[in-house]
């Protein structure tokens, strides 16, 4: 792997560090401040859920019983904690 194949990923590399990491943890910074902590601690706790399916929606990645399973755990956890709250 040569310069050459750098150069080459260089457009990808900006996007994932500057956009993708800098631009989205900055604003996730920010929103945080005004989110109730356990809305946040809800939502931070989804990001594997809505990775797994924008992979299978955009990217065409295969998602197995096991994936499936687990992501419906997840949303299961988070409507359990949301029904559980009394504010």
């Amino acid at each position: 792997m040569g310069p050459q194949a750098l150069w080459a990923a260089a457009g990808a590399i900006a996007w994932g560090g500057v956009l993708s990491i800098g631009v989205a943890y900055t604003l996730q910074v920010v929103a945080q401040r005004h989110a109730h902590p356990t809305h946040a601690a809800i939502i931070y706790s989804s990001e594997g859920v809505f990775s797994a399916l924008g992979g299978w929606w955009v990217l065409g990645e295969a998602i197995g019983l096991r994936g499936w399973t687990g992501a419906a755990l997840i949303v299961a956890g988070m409507v359990v904690a949301q029904l559980g709250q009394r504010d």
